[in-house]
């Protein structure tokens, strides 16, 4: 009974890991996020902190990220000890739940934006070039798609 116990902890660590790495692109792309458009003449810079959606995605990345190096250690501890708390059952199953609830909705607001601002705005402002838009919100798809990615359930 004790290998299949072993190999789905092994499963879990490997999880929490890509869940980490996950998370840590996220906030990287998020926080380098920021581009200058010059339209006729004038120059504009826009970071991510300027959409509202970027940062909630960006605070539920954080939350995420925190979460789920938390646990990671609690993985660690539990494959090197082998045994198993009573308590972190319940904050595997209810902790998972509110966090993956939490990426979620941060991916999904990232989604949103970044479709109807990109649109919004290349309708809306006569643009020399597209491309640093292009960027911006490319950027934002990304790490919304990233975070919808580590987005998991505990075995």
């Amino acid at each position: 009974m004790a290998p299949p116990l072993v190999s789905l902890r092994v499963v879990l660590l490997y999880l929490r890991v890509l869940t980490v790495a996950f998370l840590v692109i996220t906030v990287i792309i998020l926080s380098t996020n920021s581009v200058t458009i010059v339209s006729q003449g004038n120059s504009m810079k826009f970071h991510f902190k300027d959409v509202y959606a970027y940062r909630y995605m960006f605070s539920a990345a954080i939350i995420g990220l925190f979460y789920a190096v938390i646990q990671l250690f609690f993985t660690i501890s539990e494959l090197a000890t082998r045994t198993k708390n009573p308590f972190n059952y319940q904050l595997d199953f209810y902790g998972d739940k509110i966090i993956s609830y939490l990426v979620a909705t941060g991916s999904a607001a990232g989604f949103g934006v970044t479709k109807d601002l990109k649109d919004t705005f290349l309708a809306l402002v006569v643009l020399d070039s597209t491309d640093p838009v292009d960027k911006l919100f490319s950027r934002g798809y990304a790490s919304a798609k990233n975070k919808k990615l580590s987005k998991h359930q505990s075995p």
